[in-house]
């Protein structure tokens, strides 16, 4: 005898999106609440890219309070490097929901992207256009790739100096080594000696031409990796701190 779950799943696979939603009008208060938890943590983690982002936009469609949390399952698609936002489902998504649920989204969404591109991507997608809106979901994630975002971030608002020395401040009151790493890259990249936080790390002014190259070389320096200028301009990482 088929589950809920199961009906759940065939309803998604055939795309029978009012069959679906017929079901879940049926559902008692209780069946229901274990439908949230099997869609968020069995059934839409298991779903390929295309089939992922449809299912997200018509179970957010029918309840976007119990449902947006689906965005969590986007993990998998990440971390395999299947995912994609340029479905008409997901355009779909991004263009028809609230502000605040979009940002909701986004919250949920970015400390699970395992790439710059796909942060990017994300960011397009939804969208997330404003340099302050960027670095206001960017700052709660303590990660290298999410840091490498943020100093991209401020570095295309090179301009707005007190944007960099907010982000700064905050970071530091974070208190991990990552954190204090990242402050004191921003310090000395941005030229915030008004703050007179610990310096955790030390960059020398020949590394900060090397910050913004690739992900790669960034991450190095904020774990506290030193590079060495080989004389053909190539760049060899030591991996003692």
């Amino acid at each position: 005898m088929a589950t809920t779950a199961d009906n759940i799943r065939r309803f998604i696979l055939l795309q029978q999106w009012d069959d679906l939603h017929a079901f879940l009008r049926r559902l008692s208060n209780s069946e229901f609440r274990r439908v949230e938890y099997d869609v968020r943590e069995h059934i839409l983690p298991t779903l390929p890219n295309d089939a992922f982002w449809a299912a997200l936009l018509h179970l957010v469609r029918y309840r976007a309070q119990a449902f947006s949390s689906g965005m969590l399952a986007i993990r998998h698609l990440a971390d395999d490097g299947t995912l994609r936002f340029d479905t008409p489902e997901a355009l779909q998504l991004a263009q028809t929901i609230a502000p605040e649920l979009a940002r909701k989204l986004v919250d949920m969404a970015v400390p699970l992207m395992q790439t710059p591109q796909q942060i990017d991507e994300l960011f397009r997608l939804f969208p997330l256009d404003d340099d302050q809106q960027r670095v206001a979901v960017l700052i709660r994630t303590t990660s290298p790739l999410t840091y490498f975002t943020l100093f991209r971030t401020l570095c295309h608002a090179h301009d707005n100096r007190t944007l960099a020395l907010q982000c700064c401040r905050y970071i530091a009151r974070k208190g991990d080594d990552l954190s204090l790493n990242m402050a004191s890259i921003l310090r000395e990249y941005f030229g915030l000696h008004e703050w007179q936080g610990q310096c955790a790390l030390h960059i020398e002014p020949y590394e900060l031409n090397f910050l913004d190259q690739s992900y790669e070389r960034f991450r190095y320096a904020l774990e506290g990796k030193r590079p060495t200028i080989l004389d053909n301009n190539q760049t060899k990482i030591h991996t003692t701190t």
